[in-house]
């Protein structure tokens, strides 16, 4: 066994190498807590220090709830994985009608229905939980069904809505009910205004600037949002990552899968359906660095399923605002880990998981967090460029073809809503749901995003003509994904004009 002293130590380092406000790790093993603790601050200015009850946000590795939900309607014959979600949802539709009418909770949950992420759709909206599945209608696929593995938060929003639909309650009600009361969760909740209302809580960091990897800067933009945030990601978007947890109530879920979904003398969701979840669905390309330890890159139904130096692993991160997570699963070790760190974008949660499998399994020399440490260099090396390399470099010389004042106005697509632009002291102003930059002229009549807080910083807007030569469209690559064509805004008026028609 590992010598808990020295993990101790290696979790201080970590926290100090890669510049987090903190850490808070959980280790079970053979079913019994071998590690739960916190390292480092879980806030910065206080400096109030994490326990294994702080409580952090999962983000995306909610997505083994939801499909844990769906499992146990699965067994209740409520449900099956592989019927068409359109016979459950009459009104849901994609964009393909064959999707439409073929798409399982198995393909949603797998994330295999061609559909890319479009999380700019719904990112600080104002749609509700059925508004946004309604929005599957209007988002452009970048594959054929089935034929590539394409993250996709809404469709698990899609199950989560299913889950209502089924079982006559909310997401949220089902799974308190049927998985973190029998568990004992008593510190897990959905609503980030229940976290921060705790005491015992971290506060969410980022980095100050892009492409860096030191320094620290508290995160204005929260999942949930109260008042003391300016902005804020809706509940509608729940079941793709809304639950705040703690390492003692994480550590009672990972030993509820290594148990293959049986707590105490009670068997919650069967063995059979908790495989289907964690064998392999649809395979995919290795999310982070190539390595040779892992091996068979495939995602289940909310997990990732791979092998690790020749172990079966499921494992899913989750990075939301101003946090990342990490659970891991090491079944024939009967071994899981929780990993939590209240910084953006994370990437030592995984050295963090991998040393700790080493540690269990005798191996020495895996020197993972160097290897993750200038592996995320280079990555934001290259991303510092990433621009540059989307939209090339800007043509000296050039104007705009028109005045400033004719490039206001608000501009519609049908997925992502409305963008505003506005003259402020010269200048034009973005305002997307509510984020709000300056626009820089880039060259001709493309402006480039120049806030750093803006959720498309950097990225290019390019302003198009009517035959008649005025400006009433705007396309940028807004899906944020290369398999997706540039989407196209159409002009419907003046900001004024639009606040009048609604009033």
């Amino acid at each position: 066994m590992p010598d808990v002293k020295q993990l101790r130590e290696f979790f201080e380092n970590e926290v100090k190498a890669w510049d987090h406000p903190s850490m808070a790790v959980g280790i079970i093993k053979d079913g019994e807590v071998f590690l739960a603790d916190g390292f480092g601050y879980a806030d910065v200015e206080e400096k109030r220090k994490p326990d294994a009850d702080t409580i952090y946000m999962i983000g995306s590795c909610t997505k083994a709830f939801t499909a844990a939900a769906a499992a146990i309607l699965v067994d209740r014959g409520l449900l099956e994985w592989d019927r068409p979600v359109h016979d459950y949802i009459p009104w849901l539709r994609f964009m393909d009608d064959y999707v439409t009418l073929h798409a399982t909770t198995r393909d949603m949950l797998c994330h295999r229905t061609g559909i890319p992420r479009h999380d700019a759709s719904w990112i600080y909206g104002t749609r509700n939980r059925r508004e946004t599945v309604e929005n599957l209608r209007n988002m452009t696929p970048g594959w054929s069904f089935r034929s590539h593995w394409c993250y996709q938060n809404v469709c698990l929003v899609t199950v989560g809505y299913l889950i209502e639909v089924l079982s006559g309650m909310t997401w949220e009600e089902f799974v308190q009910k049927e998985i973190l009361d029998p568990l004992g969760m008593t510190r897990t909740t959905f609503w980030v205004d229940a976290m921060r209302a705790d005491p015992n809580h971290a506060e969410p960091y980022r980095r100050p600037e892009p492409h860096t990897l030191r320094g620290l800067k508290r995160e204005r933009y929260l999942y949930g949002g109260t008042e003391d945030y300016e902005k804020r990601i809706g509940d509608e978007i729940g079941p793709a990552g809304s639950i705040c947890s703690t390492v003692n109530d994480m550590l009672k879920w990972v030993r509820f899968n290594l148990d293959n979904g049986k707590w105490g003398d009670r068997q919650i969701i069967s063995e059979a359906n908790m495989k289907e979840m964690h064998s392999p669905q649809m395979l995919m390309d290795p999310l982070l660095l190539p390595l040779p330890e892992t091996d068979f890159y495939s995602y289940g139904m909310g997990w990732f399923t791979e092998t690790y130096r020749g172990h079966r692993m499921a494992e899913h991160g989750g990075n939301v605002n101003g946090f990342s997570t990490l659970v891991t699963l090491l079944p024939d070790q009967n071994l899981g880990s929780v990993i939590f760190v209240n910084n953006n974008g994370a990437r030592n949660t995984y050295s963090s998981s991998f040393h700790i499998m080493d540690q269990f399994l005798g191996i020495e020399g895996g020197n993972w967090s160097q290897r993750f440490l200038d592996w995320q260099k280079k990555t934001q090396e290259a991303s510092a460029g990433q621009m540059e390399q989307m939209f090339g470099k800007p043509i000296e010389g050039t104007s705009p073809s028109q005045p400033l004042e004719n490039f206001t106005g608000v501009y519609h697509n049908e997925c992502y809503g409305d963008i505003t632009i506005t003259m402020e002291d010269g200048h034009l102003v973005l305002d997307f749901h509510q984020m709000v930059s300056e626009l820089e002229h880039f060259h001709y009549d493309s402006f480039r995003l120049a806030s750093k807080d803006a959720l498309l910083y950097e990225y290019v807007v390019q302003f198009l003509t009517s035959q008649r030569g005025q400006i009433d469209r705007i396309t940028t690559p807004i899906a944020l994904d290369p398999a997706v064509p540039w989407e196209v805004f159409t002009k419907v008026g003046e900001k004024e004009e639009k606040e009048e028609e609604q009033a």
